[in-house]
């Protein structure tokens, strides 16, 4: 597609701008380029000119938009340049925006859009009419009692166009995103994609980037869109295809240079901000999506950095897709990027058109800036009913002046809620005028068997064994630091270094050193050994350190996963798999280092069988308590109700663990079997402590026990407890996971 653009600098009255105005008419009826032009696919050109000025007391703001020669054929819109300045009284000329036709020469030279070798992308041409969205209000008395986001939104956008949604906080914008997205129910209205409903098969084809930047930490950008595109490309790809294709986005997004650095969060430094939010983009385009959806890509970022996002946007929907993007408050350079604009407030629509024309229609009815501003700031001034230094309008003052009580009496000023209503009411009687038909008339685009065909091949990137073997590499990369970290690491040692210190050599082998080592805590026959003390501080620990760890996971990683899912990126099955396997080999380290110390310094049963025992006595507390962290976090999914909860179990777990108190009432009796810190403990004094010759007349058993009432003979039931623990544990926490997915992902 070759577009010839051409600016041309003019300055001249008002009354010469092609703007009918009649007396009857206070809202002026605007020529838009869609109403004398229906764009096809059968090779037409088409060419738009349209020259606005707006006029103000003492200043001349004069906006030009370009010549747009467009090739139908590819469906693509070619930029429209606007070019703003400022008259002084004295007949010096201040620019406001510079001239866009050497920034397309700078961008081109910068930064060039590549064919990628994606399959042809299926162009989509996306309308929306009437679309209206309430949420009901809590605590009122009526039942039916609702707030509406949104009032009957229409809109319509062609592959090859950029369309902003702009409006102040609160204006409705991320929720009319969220329904064009499909995630959210649409209540009232038509939301249609090439004149066809939303569907499953159309997932595949739309990209959605949040606000804020999900992404792993410590992964770097290269690593983070290779697993992305192992784990969402079709199967039909190799995995030496998909990772080709991550590494032609990396270059084409311009990440080249910090692919090999890591992407960091809030205590961890990575790449910039805009890079972040290029590598959040590239997620999405790795799919070749026909509709990207961007919610404030902007936001955070300074202007040079937000203008780069929008230009690569741009050279996005140039290479056929269709994007929409929400905007807060962008730059005047910013502004000229986009094709068409929605302007927002109060989930009401003030505008819809092209955005060069934006000045000239809300100029048209009198409403002009009084001094020089950016467009941007004076829409989103009137989205939010600030009328100050901008003209009134006169029909709005002939309305509310001569009553004076609508009147902000405080200010001297229209009140906001008044030019809203105003506001609202001039673009209802706009589309009434124009007609609603021709103001959203779409390309006429057959791809019905296009969309189809991708429904069945596109459910899954990628089998379920290897989802799981790319999410277990992935999740040893991401938390080997987590694990490994010095403040984890400063624990655990300084934790073993105290504990050998206070057991300094104790030995309990022969009835003088288990003597020595009696507490204050005594049975009728023997001595309990300190030794035993410390055993049970074992299990205490390992219970109680994993356990806490554990419950983050989920809470913590709740956005990614929710991100992921809703997707199709894995089965749940694979990921929690794929997160319990890994935690595997990390959670064993650890635990091996730490009674590696204590056996050193305390003076444990020195054997190998002994030694192995108890580290698979440790192990398996580990194992287990985490799981019935996983299964709280995944219940709750906040860090503080949580918290709460394992604090009482774990305490819980300690009291009726079998060091504190032997005999527990009968009614209480069945909590120490439901104590992993019990088994844990039993299974320590068992390990460390052995049978001796002769018959214990208190048990009844062949083993005699240095503790009145405890059989130390092995007969499996704290191992085969456990494991039915650790199993239950899991599936639990899977099933509250599939629960979390109904509620947050549609």
């Amino acid at each position: 597609m070759e577009g010839k653009q051409y600016s041309e600098c003019q300055i001249q009255n008002f009354e010469d701008s092609k703007v009918a105005v009649t007396e009857k008419d206070p809202v002026m009826r605007i020529k838009q380029p869609g109403d004398e032009i229906q764009e096809g696919m059968h090779g037409c050109e088409e060419k738009t000119t349209s020259e606005t000025k707006s006029w103000s007391t003492g200043f001349l703001v004069n906006m030009e938009s370009t010549v747009a020669e467009i090739d139908c054929v590819s469906i693509g819109v070619s930029s429209n340049d606007i070019d703003l300045s400022v008259l002084h009284p004295d007949g010096s000329s201040l620019p406001i925006m510079a001239s866009l036709s050497a920034a397309d020469d700078e961008e081109s030279e910068s930064h060039t859009w590549k064919k990628l070798g994606f399959e042809p992308t299926l162009p989509i041409c996306l309308k929306f009419e009437d679309v209206t969205y309430k949420v009901p209000v809590k605590g009122e008395k009526t039942p039916d009692a609702n707030k509406y986001i949104l009032h009957g939104i229409t809109g319509l956008v062609h592959p090859g166009e950029v369309l902003a949604l702009m409006g102040p906080s609160g204006g409705g914008k991320t929720t009319l995103l969220n329904l064009l997205s499909g995630r959210i129910k649409l209540d009232s209205g038509t939301i249609t994609y090439n004149n066809q409903q939303y569907s499953k098969s159309l997932k595949w084809r739309i990209g959605f980037v949040l606000q804020d930047d999900v992404a792993f930490p410590h992964l770097t950008v290269k690593e983070t869109l290779t697993y992305a595109a192992l784990l969402r490309l079709p199967n039909t790809l190799t995995m030496q295809q998909k990772k080709e294709r991550a590494t032609c986005v990396i270059y084409e997004l311009g990440l080249e240079r910090c692919q090999n650095t890591v992407i960091g969060g809030t205590f961890l430094r990575g790449i910039s901000g805009g890079e972040r939010k290029r590598v959040c983009i590239a997620n999405e385009i790795l799919l070749n999506p026909s509709l990207l959806l961007l919610d404030e890509p902007t936001s955070g970022l300074d202007s040079t950095t937000a203008l780069q996002i929008v230009k690569m946007l741009r050279n996005i929907a140039r290479s056929g897709k269709t994007v929409v993007t929400t905007i807060h408050q962008p730059s005047s350079r910013l502004f000229s990027k986009f094709d068409k604009l929605i302007l927002l407030g109060r989930g009401s629509s003030l505008y819809f058109g092209q955005a060069s024309d934006a000045m000239l229609y809300f100029s048209s009815m009198g409403c002009s800036p009084l001094i020089a501003m950016n467009p941007a700031e004076f829409l989103i001034d009137l989205a939010n009913g600030n009328i100050k230094d901008k003209s009134v309008p006169s029909d709005l003052e002939d309305k509310f002046f001569p009553r004076n009580n609508s009147l902000d009496m405080k200010h001297g000023e229209l009140s906001q809620v008044d030019v809203h209503e105003y506001l609202v009411e001039a673009y209802a009687v706009k589309e009434a005028k124009m007609g609603k038909t021709k103001l959203i008339k779409p390309l006429l685009i057959d791809a019905e068997p296009r969309m189809k065909a991708r429904s069945s091949t596109m459910e899954w990137g990628a089998t379920w064994w290897d989802q799981f073997s790319i999410l277990f590499r992935r999740g040893l990369k991401e938390r080997r630091h987590e694990y490994f970290s010095c403040i984890r690491i400063t624990q655990v040692f300084s934790t073993a270094i105290v504990m050998g210190l206070l057991w300094w050599r104790s030995d309990a082998s022969s009835p003088k050193g288990l003597q020595d080592q009696a507490t204050i805590c005594y049975m009728w026959f023997y001595l309990q050994s300190l030794q035993a003390g410390l055993l049970f501080f074992i299990s205490v620990f390992w219970a109680f350190f994993p356990m806490f760890t554990a419950i983050f996971t989920f809470p913590q990683e709740r956005v990614m996963l929710a991100k992921e899912r809703s997707v199709g990126m894995y089965r749940l099955s694979a990921y929690l798999l794929a997160r319990m396997t890994t935690d595997l080999p990390l959670d064993l380290i650890l635990p091996l280092v730490f009674l590696v110390i204590v056996y050193l310094m305390a003076g444990l049963k020195s054997t190998f069988t002994a030694f192995s025992l108890t580290m698979l006595t440790v192990f398996l507390s580990v194992v287990t308590a985490q799981g019935l962290g996983l299964t709280i976090g995944a219940a709750f999914m906040d860090v503080k109700k949580a918290s709460t909860l394992a604090s009482v179990i774990i305490m819980t777990s300690m009291l009726s663990g079998g060091f504190f108190i032997q005999k527990v009432p009968v009614f209480m009796s069945w909590v120490r079997y439901i104590s992993f810190t019990y088994h844990t403990y039993r299974l320590l004094l068992k390990i460390h402590y052995g049978c001796s010759t002769g018959l214990d007349a208190e048990s009844g058993s062949s083993c005699k026990s240095p503790f009145k009432g405890l059989r130390l003979d092995w007969d499996g039931m704290e191992v085969g407890t456990m494991v039915a623990m650790t199993v239950g544990y899991r599936i639990l926490a899977y099933a509250f996971l599939r629960r979390m997915k109904l509620m947050t992902i549609n």
